[in-house]
């Protein structure tokens, strides 16, 4: 269940919640609010992925019906609104939840709260924490942040017009697990994030980036060889699935733990270089040879 900071206990209204990280999801307060009928969840869905904006009428409309709007669509948007409201009113929401504008309807977001919103909000803070050098912090934040993926992203709707807002919060999905694995490699943790990478790279298999971590994962456990059959393993499902081979930085650290090459070796105290870091770095090992 998605919560926030956000309170009623000043007594004047119960908070609204809303998540779209994963089936749509309404809590007045504490209770679970069903919202009923497919158009009021669709538009509700399309104000909470932009809470606190205007959403113009036409956003509404392609969101619900995509392009084979009814000819009487303006009327049932404003119908929609109104039954959306008379729902949120009657869970002990306040009225200005849902509001009406000149150019079209916005969600209160003083009122509401959305867990793309705090999600998004998080993970921002967690990259300034690791500007400034405090890794375990921002695992931390990251952890929090993925604690509120209930996923995918509003599978239970099946508005056309949203398919591209799931496709979205499912890329930044993907990589909020790869920047968390990253932090957690610089960290030291290199045996402890290997069972979640294999888990991560069997749902994402042509994510190289993820294959790439796994690979440096394995290779500072210990196990080149099993880094090395992680790599012939995407190459071929990349050949098979794609018809092209990996690109530059995987087929470079291929290479590099081939050779066993110093840049990826773990260091004894302080937290480890990123990938990208340990592979810009010069290396003998690698000059005049080829890539795998």
């Amino acid at each position: 269940m998605f919560t926030d900071d956000t309170d009623d206990t000043d007594g004047r209204y119960r908070p609204v919640r809303i998540g779209v990280l994963g089936p749509l999801e309404v809590r007045v307060g504490s209770d679970l609010v069903t919202v009923p009928g497919h158009r009021q969840r669709g538009i509700l869905a399309a104000l909470a992925l932009q809470s606190g904006r205007v959403v113009a009428a036409d956003h509404l409309v392609k969101a619900v019906w995509y392009d084979k709007p009814p000819r009487t669509v303006m009327g049932q948007v404003q119908t929609g609104i109104w039954m959306l409201r008379t729902t949120l009113i009657e869970a002990g929401a306040p009225a200005e939840a849902v509001q009406s504008c000149a150019t079209g309807y916005r969600l209160n977001g003083e009122l509401c709260s959305v867990d793309v919103t705090s999600y998004r909000a998080k993970l921002t803070e967690a990259r300034a924490l690791q500007r400034r050098g405090q890794l375990d912090e921002a695992v931390r934040l990251v952890r929090s942040a993925q604690a509120l993926w209930r996923g995918p992203a509003l599978v239970d709707l099946t508005h056309q017009g949203l398919r591209s807002w799931s496709t979205r919060l499912e890329e930044e999905h993907v990589v909020a697990l790869k920047y968390r694995a990253s932090l957690e490699l610089q960290l030291g943790r290199h045996e402890e994030v290997i069972p979640e990478l294999f888990e991560l790279v069997d749902n994402y298999p042509l994510r190289e980036g993820l294959h790439a971590d796994l690979m440096l994962a394995l290779y500072r456990s210990g196990r080149q060889a099993d880094a090395l059959e992680v790599f012939h393993g995407v190459r071929q499902t990349l050949a098979e699935e794609l018809g092209i081979d990996p690109g530059p930085e995987l087929r470079t650290l291929a290479q590099a733990i081939l050779c066993q090459d110093s840049r990826l070796t773990p260091n004894l105290t302080g937290s480890q270089p990123s990938l990208h870091t340990a592979l810009s770095a010069p290396s003998a090992a690698l000059s005049g040879g080829d890539l795998l």
